[in-house]
């Protein structure tokens, strides 16, 4: 079985990190190929790893992303090539695929969508409805994330709830958080020590992970505790300033782009998202298999993942999310229930399960032919 995966690139995202996590496990597979076709090569930070992996990366190079020329560079790639499966990832890819794909008359591989996340800006304009109703009836599966994506793809289009919509959620490489080795506090921050709390919020800067409410929760709290951000994005200058305007430098620290996370999560003492909304939160599963205590702000994508685990909180509440943290921090007996509830509920997303999930829903399209 070929099966090739397309996205824009290998960026920092949660969607970029899935492929770089699945495309290995699934070369394991026996009678499985599966490589990786890119947009573009810039921004690709998980290449490296893939490669390392013997993971196949083919690059057409587009000189912009949402160029319709991508239609006619992917439709040459795929048709130059012989493969039982195409699985598109993200926008603009899933438009740049489909067309790609509608444009080879008897074809013969079957088209498969991930839908991401909960809210994309084209759902706030009502004119791409009937546009994405006909891309999306080109696929031959649709597989969400989680159930609330899946509600929500299927209420924008405006469609029945049919076979070809199937729930996959996210899964991580648990035993590489849990056994993950731990930092010594000053390799972090050169001028703490052992006394000081850590709080980490993995995520890219933009408008959806809402790290302002957090930063704003460690203006209450202690100065002993220190906030320390993973990830990069173009609102990250625009979190600097806003931390200098609260006269935190001396607490958050901004760690940019990194391949440790599991060793950051696990140095650290308390993982937060306060994202404004998420598909899956595939960070908060991976605070969990670290061994943290999680706290989430009480969103679609999150709720589902945290609520009776992990400790939620109303979405843009600092003195909620503030008062959150300072329980955990000054009662040790409630910390640790946390954290044995969370370490349980990380083991129901086991990245192995998952990719059985996909190679099973693969295995059944191709038997359709």
């Amino acid at each position: 079985m070929k099966i090739l995966h397309i996205i824009n690139n290998l960026g920092s995202g949660g969607a970029e990190k899935l492929i770089k996590d699945t495309l290995p496990i699934l070369n394991k597979k026996e009678n499985i190929e599966a490589e990786l076709l890119l947009l573009t090569d810039k921004n690709n930070v998980f290449a490296e790893s893939l490669k390392k992996q013997g993971v196949k990366i083919n690059v057409i190079r587009a000189d912009n992303i949402y160029s319709p020329i991508n239609v006619i560079l992917i439709r040459k790639f795929i048709k130059n090539n012989d493969f039982d499966i195409i699985h598109a990832h993200l926008f603009p890819t899933l438009y740049w695929a489909t067309l790609a794909a509608k444009t080879l008359f008897n074809r013969k591989f079957k088209l498969i969508f991930t839908e991401h996340n909960t809210h994309y800006r084209r759902r706030d304009y009502i004119l791409f409805r009937p546009i994405e109703k006909l891309i999306y009836k080109e696929f031959d599966k649709v597989i969400s994330i989680s159930q609330k994506t899946e509600t929500n793809l299927i209420d924008w289009l405006g469609v029945e709830k049919k076979t070809k919509f199937i729930i996959v959620e996210n899964g991580i490489d648990i035993q590489q958080f849990n056994e993950a080795e731990v930092y010594s506090k000053k390799k972090l921050c050169s001028t703490c020590n052992l006394d000081n709390i850590f709080i980490t919020m993995v995520g890219r800067f933009s408008e959806q992970k809402d790290q302002k409410t957090l930063i704003r929760a460690l203006k209450q709290l202690d100065n002993n505790v220190h906030l320390f951000l993973v990830g990069e994005g173009k609102l990250l200058n625009e979190h600097k300033e806003y931390v200098k305007n609260l006269n935190l430098n001396d607490r958050v620290h901004f760690l940019g782009f990194r391949n440790d996370i599991e060793r950051i999560l696990k140095t650290s003492d308390i993982v937060v998202l306060s994202s404004f909304w998420e598909g899956f939160g595939l960070a908060a599963v991976e605070g969990m298999a670290a061994g943290k205590p999680v706290i989430a702000s009480d969103v679609s994508g999150l709720r589902k993942v945290v609520k009776g685990a992990g400790l939620l909180f109303e979405q843009g509440n600092e003195k909620e999310l503030a008062d959150i943290i300072n329980k955990l921090i000054k009662d040790d007996n409630y910390y640790n229930k946390i954290v044995k509830k969370c370490v349980k509920r990380a083991d129901n997303y086991d990245l192995d399960k998952m990719v059985d999930s996909l190679v099973t829903t693969y295995k059944r399209l191709l038997l359709k032919k």
